[in-house]
């Protein structure tokens, strides 16, 4: 089987849709024929190309070359699937896009390739503001044109498979975003700090509770007189917020017990997430498969503490592999890490859990199964040519 990966966004840029196609590739080559990408072209990524014109990688300036592109693909690759990477605001200004929404119908109407589109990002919430409403809707439209013309679409939370299966129902399957950050080998994981520590690993989002989780590592400061808190992800160190968590720190005695890392590579994480009392969500919606940061916090194998939100996986179950807080409850989130950090059994069970849920449904096998599932069904249920090989 040939797989083509659309995207916009490739390596070297790192970015979520990024390093999403990246684990993608590499988890298809281990049961495709040949996996190609076409992504949007930028200075800092270098193409060797192979004296056999078995390419890889290709890239499109503009979208009139994406369809050149495209065609030259299709036609020396003998494609068998497509995956079409969405997020709306990664195709088109406050996220219009004309072109993508197209895409799917396009490819199959000019090449008679099935498309399977991974929905990233659905559209913004309804807003009683006209611009955000228009918004709203252009999203809608764009997602019901894609959803129509897709063989079959993946989303990666239960909440987002709910809600499409009620238009299409058979075309609709849940997978994990994946583990893409925090890959080290488990027998290569060392202890990156001397003392105890519990970590956020993060962007700076606005739904993300950085002040509540400032304010309740302040209650535990207390009777955990050695705990530090480190903050590590893909933010500046300088961002208003991080200051104002600094100024809190140094307004409570707290400024050497704040360790505030901001990005470090994929090695270095590893350690921390592997060596830390308890690895903390504080997203709002809530902890499931569309964020990868819970993925490399199951791998680690230590305990999760997660907001719990609207988004929240049904595999998520309290007191098995993940503490459940309500939203905006400093109190409660300072109570539930402390019950890690002081109770033994506790930890080992949410420990254990957390090994499991990651084997079943987060692991590297796990989603590779998924997909292997939706590519073979696709091909059953599509005129293949009978030169075309199969998995």
């Amino acid at each position: 089987m040939n797989v083509l990966i659309l995207t916009r966004y490739f390596s070297p840029i790192r970015n979520g849709l990024s390093d999403h196609t990246e684990l993608m590739r590499n988890l298809f080559k281990q049961a495709c024929d040949s996996v190609t990408v076409l992504c949007e072209k930028t200075a800092d990524r270098s193409l060797a190309i192979p004296p056999n014109h078995e390419q890889e990688i290709f890239e499109y300036e503009n979208y009139r070359d994406f369809l050149r592109q495209l065609a030259l693909i299709c036609q020396n690759k003998q494609i068998d699937i497509v995956i079409f990477q969405y997020v709306p605001h990664m195709w088109g200004k406050a996220g219009i896009a004309p072109f993508a929404s197209i895409l799917p119908f396009w490819v199959n109407l000019k090449y008679k390739i099935p498309v399977i589109s991974f929905l990233h990002e659905l559209h913004y919430d309804w807003s009683p503001k006209p611009k955000q409403f228009l918004l709203a809707l252009c999203h809608r439209i764009q997602l019901y044109m894609i959803g129509c013309t897709s063989q079959y679409q993946i989303v990666t939370n239960h909440k987002r498979e709910r809600a499409l299966k009620k238009i299409w129902n058979r075309k609709v399957f849940c997978i994990p975003a994946g583990n893409v950050s925090g890959r080290k080998s488990e027998a290569l994981r060392g202890s990156r700090f001397p003392w105890p520590y519990i970590t956020w690993f993060g962007t700076l989002s606005e739904h993300q509770r950085l002040e509540e989780l400032i304010r309740a590592f302040a209650r535990l400061s207390v009777d955990t007189p050695e705990l530090k808190l480190v903050l590590v992800g893909g933010f500046n160190v300088n961002n208003k917020r991080i200051e104002s968590a600094r100024q809190f720190a140094i307004e409570h005695g707290l400024a050497d017990r704040l360790v505030v890392r901001g990005f470090v590579d994929d090695d270095e994480l590893s350690d921390i997430l592997h060596g830390s009392l308890a690895n903390l969500f504080i997203e709002s919606s809530g902890p499931s498969g569309r964020r990868t940061v819970i993925a490399a916090y199951l791998r680690s194998g230590r305990p999760i503490v997660a907001l719990d939100g609207s988004e929240t996986d049904p595999d998520f179950i309290n007191g098995e592999n993940v503490l459940l807080v309500p939203d905006r409850n400093d109190a409660a989130l300072a109570e539930q890490i402390r019950s890690v950090i002081q109770q033994k059994g506790l930890r080992a069970r949410l420990e254990q859990g957390a090994r499991s849920l990651y084997g079943r449904k987060y692991s590297d096998q796990a989603v590779l199964n998924k997909f292997d599932e939706i590519l073979k069904r696709t091909l059953r249920g599509y005129p293949v040519n009978h030169d075309r090989r199969t998995i």
